[in-house]
């Protein structure tokens, strides 16, 4: 799985705002971003604040985790280790190790 977080975020808030039958300027509007913010997010070149995030999870009726959800993760296990090859990456960098606990401490 080496699939990108902006991208698959992006994906994930296109599909489920098709799903509310939301068009970009639409969901830009409700959400207080401009449509080619909200178009940058939904490509994958651009990323949300965590004030949009939330706004985007209250909107769409999902949680956070649907959200960065990749779908093309067909294996536990190998999401697992490679989730620990991560970890064993940032293992020295305190700043990265608390904001993924706080992400992780958020979905669960």
């Amino acid at each position: 799985m080496k699939s990108n977080i902006c991208k698959v975020l992006g994906e994930n808030i296109k599909k489920y705002r098709k799903s509310k039958n939301l068009t970009q300027n639409v969901l830009a509007e409700i959400i207080g971003l401009e449509v080619k913010s909200l178009s940058l997010i939904e490509t994958g070149k651009g990323f949300v604040s965590a004030k949009t995030l939330e706004k985007l999870v209250s909107v769409l009726n999902v949680s956070a985790s649907d959200l960065f959800n990749c779908s093309d993760v067909e294996d536990n296990s190998k999401l697992y280790e490679e989730i620990l090859a991560n970890l064993d990456i940032i293992k020295n960098n305190t700043d990265k190790l608390k904001t993924l606990n706080f992400m992780l401490k958020s979905l669960i």
